[in-house]
């Protein structure tokens, strides 16, 4: 078993991936690491900026910066929690008409790449499977 081909192939993808999108984030005016927080908060809203950088696996201030300039774009609505310091996250109006402009686009090219594969359905649903599998165990370590 070659425990490091399927991480270079898997890191092998993440740059020519994301720069497919990468004309769509321009003319939405988002960086990718503002999508991944806008596609976080459509998964778990209302939400707050500790369970974001826990989930994406981000600095706190990193994560604020992120926030901050998404909020400055009218996209989030913000809540006060229960306790005072805490911000609850979910989307204004205008933030969800962004984010399902985005969505649409984004699926579409990830529904092109797929279906150029060939892959059959069994095979995709075991690499997700595959895939999930090592992303829960490289979470586990983290903890340690």
């Amino acid at each position: 078993m070659d425990a490091q081909s399927i991480f270079n192939h898997l890191t092998a993808i993440y740059r020519p991936y994301t720069k497919l999108f990468q004309p769509v984030f321009e003319e939405f005016d988002i960086f990718p690491a503002q999508w991944l927080v806008l596609k976080d908060i459509s998964q778990n809203a209302p939400t707050t900026l500790v369970q974001i950088s826990k989930r994406r696996a981000i600095e706190k201030p990193t994560t604020r910066k992120i926030l901050k300039a998404l909020s400055e774009k009218s996209l989030l609505k913000i809540e006060q929690g229960k306790d005072k310091r805490e911000k609850l996250l979910s989307f204004s109006e205008e933030g969800q008409k962004h984010f399902d402009a985005i969505n649409q686009r984004v699926s579409e090219v990830q529904t092109q790449i797929i279906k150029n594969t060939d892959l059959t359905e069994d095979e995709l649903n075991q690499t997700i499977e595959i895939v999930q599998k090592i992303h829960a165990q490289i979470t586990k370590m983290e903890e340690l």
